[in-house]
């Protein structure tokens, strides 16, 4: 390819829709709207299926907030905490002795039915991203941690 014939498909990448690369995009979550679940935490949908029910979505917990046991049902779901320290518990009734905390990295699986659950930011702020998987499943290395 000759230099100019190089320019010239530079120069019709800017101005043909399609010809130009797409770049990534940092999400500034200050623009994303949220709405308030189970009373005290935010939500702000990301990504929805073909049937207009969330796909992936962000949670925040402000420090001091505590969401009571709840239920999961809809799809498995795979959380990861991105900021902050979670406090985690299993089951319908509130056991400040099985309660476990995450870090940022942390990734926790709640089953697609049932699944009862508590949690928490009782040290500072936590930021979830929560990614609901309805008709795949887990790869096998995941779904065999499970069943420990």
């Amino acid at each position: 390819m000759t230099y100019r014939t190089a320019l010239l498909a530079a120069l019709a990448s800017l101005f043909v829709p399609g010809m130009a690369a797409a770049d990534s995009t940092l999400l500034d979550l200050g623009q994303l709207r949220y709405q308030t679940v189970h009373d005290a935490a935010e939500r702000s949908v990301l990504a929805f299926d073909s049937e207009g029910r969330p796909l992936t979505a962000l949670l925040r917990i402000a420090k001091g907030q505590f969401l009571p046991p709840h239920g999961a049902e809809g799809g498995l779901r795979v959380l990861t905490v991105l900021s902050g320290t979670l406090s985690w518990g299993d089951g319908n009734k509130v056991d400040p002795a099985a309660e476990h905390t995450f870090g940022p990295g942390s990734v926790i699986i709640v089953p697609a039915a049932g699944g009862e659950h508590w949690a928490a930011a009782r040290q500072d702020d936590v930021l979830l991203q929560v990614v609901i998987v309805r008709q795949g499943k887990l790869a096998a290395e995941a779904a065999a941690q499970l069943e420990k």
